[in-house]
């Protein structure tokens, strides 16, 4: 299967280079790319053929990332982002995702990475480096609510589905593996996401950090 890419970067060397890498993928083609949040903004919407997926630098002139990915959230909800960046600031991930982002790519990444991160937030709707975890995880410690709020809000199923989301499970291998149907899985994940106000798997994956219902090392299945 396809999988559209778009890229939105001011840097144009840096933007023509990851155009190039993202053609070179196999089943990957590289549909538009623009230089700020604006011709992204524009370029969604007059483009016939949509991106399943959007690498969107953070800092562009007129309309910086961050904002840009607000607009194009409210607007194409299942356009899925990856977030490049040079800064790896807890305060800038933690913003990002719970405006909608499905992952982050620091800039200096390998071309493999590149291309792993796409087919992951493709397939399973999120992607983050253990380092970006780390990070995330020290910055939300500090502003955990206690445990037992979070032990009432969620029920023994929907942690059990929580923990192998974040194990990079899809809805079709938790099912399998926890003796449910497909759709059951997908009615815990939408519960998961209302209970959690969460956005996208991102989100839940940010949240089971948070309260702690998953170790960093959980995350290698």
């Amino acid at each position: 299967m396809k999988i559209n890419v778009a890229i939105a970067d001011d840097q144009k060397l840096f933007r023509k280079g990851m155009a190039a890498l993202i053609s070179s993928f196999d089943q990957m083609s590289l549909i538009f790319e623009a230089g700020n949040g604006n011709e992204l903004l524009q370029l969604c919407e007059q483009e016939v053929e949509k991106p399943d997926i959007i690498l969107l630098d953070l800092s562009m002139p007129e309309l910086n990332g961050l904002e840009a990915l607000k607009i194009l959230k409210e607007k194409h909800p299942a356009i899925k982002v990856i977030i490049l960046t040079i800064h790896e600031v807890e305060n800038f991930i933690l913003a990002t995702i719970q405006a909608g982002a499905n992952g982050y790519l620091a800039k200096n990444a390998e071309p493999e990475e590149v291309e792993l991160a796409i087919r992951e937030v493709f397939k399973n709707d999120f992607y983050f480096t253990m380092p970006m975890l780390e990070i995330m995880r020290k910055g939300l410690v500090k502003k955990a609510p206690t445990t037992l709020e979070t032990e009432n809000k969620l029920t023994g199923r929907e942690k059990e589905v929580l923990e192998l989301i974040c194990k990079q499970f899809n809805s079709h291998e938790i099912a399998e593996k926890l003796f449910l149907s497909n759709r059951t899985v997908e009615g815990h994940r939408n519960n998961l996401l209302l209970k959690t106000s969460s956005r996208n798997t991102a989100g839940l994956v940010l949240y089971a950090l948070k309260h702690k219902l998953i170790e960093l090392d959980g995350f290698n299945h």
